[in-house]
């Protein structure tokens, strides 16, 4: 999905968090938007590091191409970061001075914190495994080879035997 999409997407979720906190609705269901809109920006974030990501780190079999303009795609990049920091600003300010007063700049304080929390344990998992992988590949080299060694020495050795007894004959 394009990040033009994505953030339709963002901004119709944000719409609902600042139509959930206006109708004065439940904890809950402004929640339950928030939740929306973060899954939203979370999207829009993934693709824009994958974006970023894809350009460092070309796979060596795959053909390069590029289906839109560099300006095109920097534009739209930009874009949506700075429609999600403008939404971010809003939030901060419904937490801090609007409707969501009552929970305070600390509910915010919390809000990013859990956050982050979250982003670093994803992180977290995402190295490991590449980590993992890494050291299976190592594994399979180091032993494949010690495997292909074996059996070679083993040939080399029935080989040998094979000529000392046939010259004995």
């Amino acid at each position: 999905m394009d990040p033009i999409t994505i953030l339709a997407a963002t901004t119709a979720a944000f719409e609902g968090v600042k139509k959930a906190v206006e109708l004065g609705r439940e904890v809950t269901d402004v929640y339950s938007q928030l939740s929306q809109w973060a899954g939203h920006v979370g999207q829009l974030t993934d693709l824009i590091a994958e974006q970023k990501q894809a350009e460092e780190n070309p796979s060596i079999w795959k053909k390069i191409s590029f289906k839109e303009s560099e300006t095109k795609v920097a534009f739209d990049l930009y874009a949506a970061e700075e429609k999600v920091k403008e939404m971010e600003k809003e939030i901060f300010h419904m937490f801090a001075y609007g409707d969501l007063c009552h929970l305070g700049v600390d509910g915010y304080r919390r809000f990013k914190e859990l956050r982050t929390e979250e982003r670093e344990r994803r992180q977290r998992m995402i190295s490991n495994q590449i980590k993992a992988k890494k050291k299976f590949v190592h594994d399979m080299i180091v032993y494949g080879s010690i495997f292909v060694g074996t059996i070679f020495s083993v040939w080399v050795i029935w080989f040998t035997i094979g000529l000392i007894i046939n010259r004995g004959v």
